[in-house]
């Protein structure tokens, strides 16, 4: 039976490493798989990994409709999904209809909340639809607690107002605990009382 599994994590907690490594391990083993991405995220059409300082070749999707045709299309029995967050609810369901109809695994990478603490649209769908969770840990950049967080940075300060997808690597973003990430927020609330 298919299943359909969530492997999330914050940011630069080697999400899209260990996609790549399962993938690599798969085409090793002669496995049929393909992988996609969100075509919101616009950095690339591959997916990169800068822990592993490589890459590989994915098929960006922007429509329900282009899920369905390439798993009709292409004979796979593994569809890995990077940047899932930033999917929509049917594209999501798309993905859970892969698993129950096609009997596909789909394997799922991505961030579960944004800069500003809020679920992202495809990650709550994919809760929703009864992904089995995994989580993938990582620490806090400014203490030892496990991060929970993706703070947003812009000039190496926090910031909490803005567009919600704005695809970035550790130039913009770091990951935090919760604590910190309070922290930050409340700092800079009272900065913005001041001026």
């Amino acid at each position: 039976m298919a299943k359909l599994v969530f492997y999330y994590g914050s940011m630069n907690s080697s999400k899209t490493a260990q996609l790549i490594m399962n993938a690599f391990n798969f085409e090793q083993q002669g496995k049929k798989f393909h992988i996609i991405k969100s075509s919101q995220d616009t950095r690339d059409t591959k997916i990169k990994s800068r822990a592993l300082n490589t890459e590989m070749d994915c098929t960006p999707i922007s429509h329900f409709v282009e899920i369905l045709q390439l798993v009709q299309t292409h004979e796979i029995d593994w569809l890995f999904v990077d940047e899932v967050q930033f999917m929509d609810e049917e594209m999501i369901s798309t993905l859970a209809l892969v698993v129950d109809q096609f009997n596909i695994d789909v394997i799922c990478y991505g961030l579960v909340t944004d800069f500003q603490g809020k679920l992202f649209e495809g990650s709550k769908k994919l809760i929703e639809e009864g992904a089995s969770l995994r989580e993938i840990k990582n620490q806090c950049l400014y203490c030892e607690s496990k991060a929970t967080h993706n703070m947003r940075l812009l000039d190496s300060k926090p910031v909490f107002e803005g567009e919600v997808i704005q695809p970035g690597g550790n130039e913009s973003y770091v990951s935090v605990c919760r604590r910190c990430f309070r922290e930050a927020k409340n700092e800079s609330e009272r900065e913005k009382r001041v001026i």
